[in-house]
């Protein structure tokens, strides 16, 4: 096969009878030159096919009106909605989104800012792999210390100073184990990982115990993750869920899943030990999915928005970006509410919804 020709901006420029300066300007949308002029140049440009270099014109602009969005895990529903509405709130300003999934790895994560460094993106948002109690490298800081605008969502670094925003984690946990609490339950027990959100949510959970004077069981916590298996997802729910369901000591009464693959891991693992929902074991899942409100019963979930999350992420980052001595910028954090959405997984039989 024959390799079709690369055509350059000079050749662009030969075509329409101008300078190659001309024909930069033109396509590159900066200075000025007659409407004839720019005519002639797009005229060539078609004929040509050509197309233009985005990273030389962005070294010229000083913008790609690209920005990165770094999650730790596409699979996760939150994640993906996250990723499409943050899409599309962006899309709406002129810009790009380079998705890059990191699948809960660090070390992929470093690898891709790498990468997004390199293409020149004007903005950078994170969901990172970082455990809550991994040791932040001089590569790590150096990396999110970059000169780019930089914004952490959902997972909060809190060794490192950048723009966050995140769920209310702790007082949403704080309140479906109250929920609990109120419907007679003492033995909740807790399907977490090691996922930094998390941290925030099992405080939460202890603070209710506290508030209630029912003693904190380190039994009823499954918090250590299992090896081989990637943190946080289906297979790590259903597990950690066997095992606590079918212990000889300290078996819960009701179960508070920390996130929305968890949860589904923790239905499969009831399911599988012919276990009834509520009657032999309550449970409250995190994140609200579409088939949560027809499941046989409905699942009682502690819902974030993701639409709210990706809105607002999307217009600060836009803010940092375009207007970055603006005195907004030095809030370092903003929370957004979680909602308590009651079903008849934990007990009810009616849905309520609860704003905290």
């Amino acid at each position: 096969m024959v390799k079709k020709k690369e055509y350059t901006i000079k050749d662009v420029a030969m075509l329409a009878g101008v300078s190659t300066a001309t024909a930069g300007r033109v396509l590159g949308g900066y200075g000025s030159v007659s409407p004839k002029t720019a005519q002639a140049v797009l005229d060539a440009a078609e004929k040509l096919n050509y197309i233009p270099n985005a990273i030389a014109q962005s070294m010229k602009k000083r913008n790609t009106h690209t920005i990165g969005l770094i999650i730790a895990n596409i699979c996760n529903p939150f994640f993906s909605l996250i990723a499409k509405a943050t899409e599309e709130q962006l899309s709406k300003h002129g810009y790009n989104v380079i998705i890059c999934n990191t699948d809960e790895d660090i070390d992929r994560e470093l690898s891709y800012m790498k990468t997004l460094y390199e293409k020149r993106i004007d903005g950078l948002m994170i969901a990172s792999a970082l455990k809550g109690n991994d040791k932040i490298t001089n590569e790590i800081k150096r990396l999110y210390s970059g000169k780019i605008p930089t914004l952490i969502i959902d997972r909060e670094i809190s060794s490192l100073s950048l723009p966050t925003i995140a769920s209310d984690n702790f007082s949403g946990a704080y309140d479906a184990t109250n929920h609990l609490i109120r419907l007679g339950h003492k033995r909740i027990g807790v399907i977490g990982t090691t996922i930094s959100t998390l941290f925030d949510r099992v405080e939460g959970y202890k603070k209710a115990l506290k508030d209630n004077n029912i003693p904190f069981d380190n039994r009823l916590i499954a918090q250590e993750g299992i090896r081989h298996i990637q943190a946080g997802n289906v297979e790590e729910g259903r597990n950690v869920t066997l095992k606590m369901l079918t212990a000889t000591h300290a078996r819960p009464t009701a179960l508070l899943v920390l996130n929305n693959l968890l949860t589904f891991g923790a239905l499969q693992a009831i399911h599988e030990l012919g276990m009834k929902i509520p009657d032999d074991i309550a449970l409250i899942g995190w994140d609200d999915f579409d088939l949560a409100p027809v499941m046989n019963p409905p699942v009682t979930v502690v819902k974030q928005s993701t639409d709210n999350l990706a809105i607002i992420a999307s217009n600060w980052m836009l803010q940092l970006i375009q207007e970055p001595d603006n005195p907004i910028n030095d809030n370092k954090k903003i929370v957004i509410p979680t909602q308590l959405i009651v079903r008849g997984s934990c007990g009810a039989r009616k849905e309520t919804r609860h704003k905290w």
